[in-house]
């Protein structure tokens, strides 16, 4: 190879992984977030704010409607 082609190639790598990675900031690793289907909750859901409700007494942290048939779906992080 040319040595002007080597330091193309050396740049261009160098740029590639200044644009995949964060650089001066800490990585935030963000985890799974599980679902599954309420077993309380009835009727459509509406309101997030009740599928969320719902869920706690289930003893999960969250729940949001999701879906055709609007259900209510309870999550936590797995």
């Amino acid at each position: 190879m040319k040595p002007s082609m080597k330091l193309f190639v050396a740049l261009l790598l160098v740029v590639m992984c200044l644009m995949t990675s964060e650089i001066g900031g800490p990585m935030v690793v963000e985890g799974r977030t599980c679902q599954s289907q309420s077993h309380k909750f009835k009727g459509a859901c509406l309101s997030n704010t009740n599928c969320v409700n719902v869920c706690k007494t289930e003893g999960f942290p969250g729940g949001k409607c999701r879906g055709f048939r609007r259900r209510c779906f309870c999550t936590k992080h797995c």
